[in-house]
């Protein structure tokens, strides 16, 4: 009975939706694949499954606080499941591989190695929760919509919106860098 009670607070609203939001890269990788180019012929399930995936990123953040379900595990669950939707889409939907610049790839993926890399590193040695802040919720929502932009060639705009994404994802490290910092110095260095 103790291990059901146990496993019970992990199956919350909040964390059960972010894993599905993890599961929704398959057929938005999938219908991306199929779709041969042209606004008109683009696959309109494929539509429903991206904005499914953003909206359950708001979902899961309002189901943890309304239903006091915040914890540990699930401020952990939420960016993973971001993550794998992102680089899912990122490295497996070809329309996208092929629309965004490398140097797009490369500045997302250390950009979301430092924050999960250090942000492991420094709160499992401090009392508090790696989170995600406001302007990482707001990167993940542009670079979302970059990619739609990108898929459809919907220039300046596209390249506008890029830039836009590189600028809040820049600041967004740079809070999240300086959150760390400070667990670090709070919770985690020894005193001399």
């Amino acid at each position: 009975m103790a291990t059901f009670a146990s496993m019970k607070k992990f199956f919350t609203a909040a964390n059960v939706t972010s894993v599905v939001r993890a599961f929704m890269v398959f057929p938005i990788v999938y219908l991306l694949n199929t779709w041969e180019g042209g606004i008109a012929e683009f696959p309109l399930w494929a539509i429903f499954w991206i904005v499914m995936a953003m909206f359950s990123d708001y979902l899961d953040g309002w189901f943890a606080r309304s239903y006091h379900e915040v914890s540990r595990f699930g401020k952990f669950l939420d960016p993973i499941a971001d993550k794998i939707v992102i680089f899912g889409v990122l490295f497996f939907a070809k329309p996208v591989a092929e629309a965004v610049p490398g140097w797009f790839v490369a500045f997302t993926i250390i950009r979301e190695v430092l924050i999960f890399g250090l942000g492991y590193l420094v709160s499992k040695d401090s009392k508090r929760d790696m989170q995600a802040n406001r302007t990482g919720k707001w990167s993940i929502f542009l670079t979302s919509i970059t990619f739609i932009l990108m898929i459809f060639q919907l220039d300046p705009w596209a390249d506008y919106l890029l830039y836009t994404t590189v600028a809040i994802g820049s600041i967004s490290l740079f809070f999240y860098m300086k959150r760390y910092y400070h667990l670090y110095q709070v919770d985690v260095k020894k005193p001399s």
